[in-house]
């Protein structure tokens, strides 16, 4: 009888494939699913939409730059930065419901349209990249806004707070 380990090493005919499949079904349903949580303001923890989503972001974003002693030049810019990002992330939805609709479509037909599922899963992909991207830039403007020994503080205090959540 073979381990568990040995199956793997030889490539198992089901493997690679289960794998592969398993991958993209998580990629799909993670970026449906995080860009449905983050459009809908994340309604499922909180019922009052977008608003309420944005409105908690900012409250957290605010305690933290207190905690660095950010001036109110520096919130403001800051917080400019955020409503941005809200903004586009926003219009948006539109484009979601879209994708959304068109996996529906090629999944519930007569016969599965396994052409438009690729489609939508690279668009679906290419979208959640440049989300990722935009983020990235949100985060690094923000850095910018902020000095480094408030980058510093902000850094070991992520740090303490990530530690204490580690811990059993």
């Amino acid at each position: 009888m073979t381990s568990p380990e040995e199956t793997i090493r030889r490539g198992s005919s089901w493997l690679k494939p289960g794998l592969l499949m398993l991958g993209t079904g998580f990629l799909l349903a993670a970026g449906f699913g995080a860009a449905r949580v983050a459009r809908a303001g994340l309604d499922h923890h909180m019922h009052g939409g977008g608003a309420e989503a944005h409105d908690l972001i900012e409250l957290r974003i605010t305690r933290e730059l207190d905690k660095v002693g950010a001036t109110a030049s520096q919130k403001q810019q800051i917080k400019a930065i955020v409503d941005a990002g809200f903004a586009r992330h926003k219009a948006l939805a539109a484009e979601h419901e879209q994708l959304h609709s068109q996996l529906l479509a090629a999944v519930s037909g007569d016969t599965v349209d396994r052409a438009a599922i690729e489609v939508t899963r690279a668009t679906a992909l290419a979208r959640i990249d440049q989300g990722s991207r935009e983020l990235a830039q949100s985060l690094g403007d923000i850095a910018e806004v902020l000095t480094p020994s408030q980058r510093a503080k902000l850094a070991l205090h992520h740090a303490k707070s990530s530690e204490s959540r580690d811990r059993p």
